[in-house]
């Protein structure tokens, strides 16, 4: 029997919102992060598997800061001092996209029992019968995981992608440079393990996301954030996936409050009601104000708002207004080209009568390439 704890998308140095952790004056989420981390390890420590398989994202950037490459090194130099093989591929997020960048991963290629695939392709890494095959985020995937190859033994393949095939949900992330893959080859393996998508999901009986540690977004707010544990036996059917969850910040995202049938009272009651309902303290939150009209915002007492989720982590107040029929959002208005966003004023208000629309637009054409002359 062999067992295995697969874990990915750890990111260690991630950091969001203006709260502070009192204890160490950094920002509160990069602290979470590194608890997350820092929690496997322990459980690792004490429960002693034959290796911990990471599959990519282990930092949340190509160049992650001197405080998160010493915090990880840490956690790294524990596992390796008990003598467990701890087996590392870079993800999307720290492979950079200029070799002569460098990686982050060479820091801790002489560590004992420390196996970091960084490469730009697969390699193979082999644990006495414990095969690891492993493809990186690399410039062309689907070549390098063409190369795996089953051997004697236990065979692992591990890979960081959106798993991709017919019947299959879309395992993305919408990050410009994910990169997809197919496993409808990869069936000669006792497991598949995977990285990139959040969710632990089991995508087949023998391939899984572990997802993340922590949860970066509020599209992770359903389901708990942990490891997975795999045993597998010396028979086919002989396999066990079990997940073990990490105590982790709760991220709540509220039942949106829509304003179109309610009053001025009734919409100002109800914001205040779900504010106290949720218990915002040390939380991450969420709260959309939808149909929000015009005036009843304009008469919010923000001091209020504000000494109501003080106690939070972050609460996020999203307003949406609607304003002649459409819909217009206060959190991250979109914004197109210039010429696009004048054209559409010209367009929509009214100039008076003695203004020749087509003429201005015309000289706002002038002059905004006459601009752009000069920058560039």
């Amino acid at each position: 029997m062999k067992r295995i704890f697969h874990i990915a998308d750890t990111h260690i140095g991630y950091s969001a919102y203006r709260k502070l952790d009192e204890a160490t004056g950094l920002n509160q989420r990069e602290v979470d992060t590194c608890s997350a981390f820092k929690q496997f390890v322990d459980h690792t420590l004490k429960d002693r598997p034959d290796a911990v398989l990471h599959a990519g994202d282990l930092f949340d950037s190509v160049r992650p800061t001197n405080r998160a490459i010493s915090f990880a090194l840490s956690q790294i130099l524990r596992l390796s001092d008990a003598k467990i093989p701890f087996v590392v591929i870079s993800g999307n997020h720290e492979t950079p996209r200029l070799k002569e960048t460098g990686s982050v991963f060479s820091l801790f290629e002489h560590v004992p029992d420390v196996h970091v695939i960084y490469e730009n392709g697969y390699e193979l890494v082999e644990l006495d019968d414990l095969k690891i095959h492993a493809v990186p985020h690399c410039d062309d995937i689907e070549r390098e995981k063409k190369k795996v190859r089953a051997r004697d033994g236990f065979n692992i393949a591990m890979l960081h992608a959106s798993v991709l095939g017919t019947g299959l949900p879309a395992f993305m992330m919408g990050e410009f440079n994910e990169q997809t893959i197919t496993i409808a080859d990869l069936t000669d393996f006792d497991y598949v393990a995977l990285g990139h998508y959040h969710k632990c999901t089991r995508v087949r009986a023998d391939a899984y996301y572990a997802g993340s540690t922590e949860r970066f977004s509020f599209s992770e707010v359903d389901g708990a954030k942990g490891f997975l544990e795999v045993r597998l036996g010396a028979a086919a059917d002989e396999k066990e996936v079990i997940f073990h969850t990490l105590r982790t910040r709760a991220m709540l995202d509220l039942e949106p409050i829509r304003c179109s049938s309610l009053n001025e009272h009734e919409i100002k009651r109800a914001m205040l009601h779900r504010i106290r309902e949720c218990n915002p303290r040390d939380k991450v939150v969420r709260l959309k104000v939808q149909d929000m009209p015009l005036h009843v915002y304009h008469s919010l007492d923000f001091d209020e708002l504000k000494r109501l989720t003080r106690s939070a982590v972050h609460f996020e107040l999203k307003y949406e207004f609607q304003t002649e029929n459409e819909l217009l959002s206060a959190e991250r208005p979109a914004f197109h080209s210039l010429h696009a966003e004048f054209d559409h004023f010209v367009g929509k208000y009214t100039l008076g009568a003695d203004i020749n629309k087509e003429k201005l637009r015309a000289m706002g054409s002038k002059y905004m390439h006459e601009w752009a002359g000069d920058e560039a």
